[in-house]
């Protein structure tokens, strides 16, 4: 029985062989075409850097011509996020090292998946960098759908022992007839407005034909306030949202934020923040962000490399897709190969 990941299904045994002798084929007729136009020499330099193309493509896509063309995607063992450098080069140089045994050699390193007693299909060299392949059947959903994805009600992990309520909420809020939506700006109460008016009212009893009409004083009616106006405050606090790459932006609390490369809202009032990503390793609509101006939560709307937290220890926690979890002051947050910071500011913009 396959144990899968929480996170996809393994390749079979004969998908993944299909899609490295795509791989294998192309390094082999670049070699072969250079040799016949040039030189053996000149054949060597470019299988080397079809080689060094193939190990890029893998690092930092997760997947290889021969992987996109079978629907195969490489991936972390322990969270859906692209091997990197490290594990992308120990697992092909396990894999090259094994094509020095007869040629052959580099497919049994493949076809070694399908002796893996876990269940993972994992290879000797998935094993060895801590990668496993993964199907990504077309027709799923799209990371670059231009929809907002709908999620799940959340899932809330709170990653300290100790319990803390999703959000404190004031006496005064609490009166309210209804709490305001995410992405609303900070709120105020007009005094005026919410005091009760308990003016008396004169009524004019009914008086019997030939009589005069009796006024009569009515006993202190307290008439409902109106409902509050709600308007956004001058010189609130903010957010300030501070990238690696020195990116930064600052909007007003309380919001509901959506990151990407180019994000798209899930509810009406959300601040969108579309991330600097080059090498187009964020999804278009890849993180959520809550913060109702003391506490934050984030959740991961189903990105394809994935989301962490970092301690300040250096402790990595993955996030699970569609989870709402807790932010603790002074963790940092990476989406794909990027990674921000949060600082609460009071006051206007610095």
């Amino acid at each position: 029985m396959t144990q899968s990941p929480p996170f996809g299904v393994p390749a079979t045994v004969g998908v993944r062989m299909g899609a490295f002798s795509v791989d294998a084929a192309l390094v082999i007729i670049a070699a072969g075409v250079a040799s016949l136009l040039g030189s053996p020499v000149l054949g060597a330099a470019v299988a080397a850097e079809a080689l060094l193309g193939l190990w890029i493509l893998q690092a930092r896509r997760g997947a290889t011509p021969g992987a996109l063309l079978f629907g195969l995607r490489t991936s972390r063992v322990e969270a859906p996020l692209v091997p990197g450098a490290g594990r992308a080069f120990v697992r092909g140089f396990l894999v090259v090292l094994g094509g020095f045994v007869l040629v052959a050699g580099a497919w049994v390193v493949v076809a070694s998946a399908g002796w893996d007693r876990s269940g993972r299909r994992r290879s000797w060299a998935d094993r060895a960098a801590g990668t496993v392949l993964l199907s990504a059947p077309r027709g799923g959903g799209d990371e670059d759908a231009e929809g907002a994805r709908a999620l799940a009600e959340p899932t809330v992990h709170a990653r300290t022992a100790a319990s803390r309520e999703p959000l404190r909420v004031d006496a005064a809020a609490a009166a309210l007839p209804a709490a305001p939506a995410w992405g609303t700006p900070l709120l105020a109460v007009d005094a005026a407005a919410a005091t009760s008016s308990t003016t008396p009212a004169a009524v004019e009893a009914p008086a019997a034909a030939g009589e005069r009409a009796v006024s009569v004083a009515a006993a202190p009616v307290a008439v409902p306030a109106a409902e509050p106006t709600l308007t956004g405050t001058v010189g609130s606090a903010q957010l300030l949202v501070v990238f690696d790459t020195g990116q930064r932006e600052q909007f007003d609390l309380p919001a509901a934020v959506n990151f990407g490369r180019a994000p798209v809202a899930s509810r009406p009032g959300d601040v969108l923040i579309a991330v600097d990503d080059p090498d187009r390793l964020i999804s278009k609509t890849h993180l959520r962000l809550e913060h109702d101006g003391e506490t934050a939560w984030v959740i991961d709307v189903g990105s394809t490399n994935g989301s962490e937290l970092i301690d300040d220890d250096g402790a990595v926690h993955p996030l699970q897709p569609g989870s709402r979890t807790l932010l603790e002051e002074g963790t940092r947050v990476r989406l794909s190969e990027r990674v921000f910071t949060l600082s609460r500011l009071i006051g206007g913009p610095v």
